[in-house]
């Protein structure tokens, strides 16, 4: 199994009469053998330029890539043995299935015909292609194409494999089954994997570890648990979740509360500090959040949105401008301007300073 760094990673696009675009700045990374690791943020975040850094396909304008402790930088793409599946297949259509997994193989030297043959029926085997090898690209679903696109870069035994937006041309049950199938695939072959996305379901649910990616930089890398449960500033907390964490504006109170308004305040998590009359920012996830009869703050329902596993209400607090959505029981239902009482665990609210946007916690 093969590690992957990167060391102050750098990119700049500079064009004649325009100013120069800082793509990525200075990213340090470091994947463990065999690990699967999300790099997940918003398009135009740099998440996609590092990975064609990586891969070979874009220049480097500053930093280094060690592929089992050796740099790349200076290898072209063919010497990299990096396997890449694109977000857009990139598959031949006048090859067959068989075809498309083979042609990478035979540009080799050194491969004879027997082995090549050997090595594709191995792959379509995992991938599950054995009974389409003869079709071609035109005739497959998307879903097959997809499985199609990541035989390809594993047919050449990668040492470092990279996912490009993977599922994102599949329907909602596709990207399920192929979600499935495809973390099975990295777990049994053991690939080092760089999974480059911008849906956050797909990060936490297949990568070992979340690189959280903006303006070219990375504002946090964890668990899965880590990015959702302690997120390191207020983009990763608003980025990462859905429904969306609430994110209330307040001023801290020298008892441990923070003012949303004249008449609403809401107790701090135990272990934070905050001077007095502190801009804040209140941030409590919908799960978080707990209708309740007596006790908790005042509110009027806005709306309610019944849902099979978990109703979404949308609430209103007295003086607070923002609203508050909260997660309910699927049998509870609301009405219009009802009015309800609401509470929130401190252990599970989180506050961030106002004007830098970083966590408290």
């Amino acid at each position: 199994m093969t590690e992957l760094e990167l060391r102050d990673l750098r990119k700049t696009y500079r064009s004649r009469g325009r100013p120069a675009v800082d793509a990525v700045r200075g990213i340090d990374l470091a994947l463990h053998s065999g690990e699967l690791l999300g790099l997940l943020g918003p398009s135009g975040c740099g998440k996609s330029t590092t990975l064609r850094m990586i891969a070979g396909l874009e220049t480097v304008t500053g930093g280094d890539i060690l592929v089992g402790g050796a740099s790349v930088v200076d290898r072209p793409a063919q010497r990299r043995n990096i396997g890449v599946a694109f977000e857009n297949y990139a598959l031949y259509p006048p090859l067959t299935v068989a075809e498309n997994l083979a042609f990478g193989l035979k540009a080799r030297r050194g491969r004879d015909r027997k082995d090549v043959d050997r090595r594709v029926a191995e792959i379509a085997d995992r991938v599950d292609l054995t009974g389409i090898l003869d079709a071609r690209p035109a005739g497959l679903s998307s879903g097959q194409k997809q499985r199609v696109s990541l035989a390809r870069a594993l047919v050449r035994e990668p040492d470092v494999l990279l996912l490009d937006e993977p599922l994102s041309h599949l329907d909602a049950a596709q990207r399920d089954t192929t979600r499935r199938e495809l973390k099975r695939i990295q777990r049994d072959l053991g690939h080092t994997t760089i999974l480059v996305t911008h849906d956050q379901e797909e990060a936490l649910s297949l990568a070992d570890r979340i690189a959280v990616m903006k303006d070219g930089v990375i504002q946090q890398l964890g668990t899965p648990y880590e990015i959702y449960d302690s997120p390191a500033n207020l983009f990763v907390a608003d980025f990462v979740g859905e429904p969306a964490i609430n994110l209330l504006p307040g001023i801290a109170d020298p008892d441990g509360h923070a003012r949303l308004s004249r008449s609403v305040r809401i107790a701090l998590p135990v272990p934070v500090a905050v001077a007095d009359g502190r801009e804040v920012v209140v941030g409590i996830r919908p799960e978080d959040l707990h209708l309740t009869g007596d006790g908790g703050l005042p509110a009027r329902v806005v709306a309610h949105e019944p849902l099979l596993e978990a109703g979404i209400a949308t609430l209103a607090l007295d003086g607070v401008e923002r609203p508050l959505v909260v997660l309910t029981d699927p049998e509870v239902r609301l009405a219009h301007d009802e009015r309800v009482r609401v509470t929130a665990d401190p252990d599970h609210t989180h506050v961030f300073d106002a004007e830098t946007g970083d966590s408290l916690r």
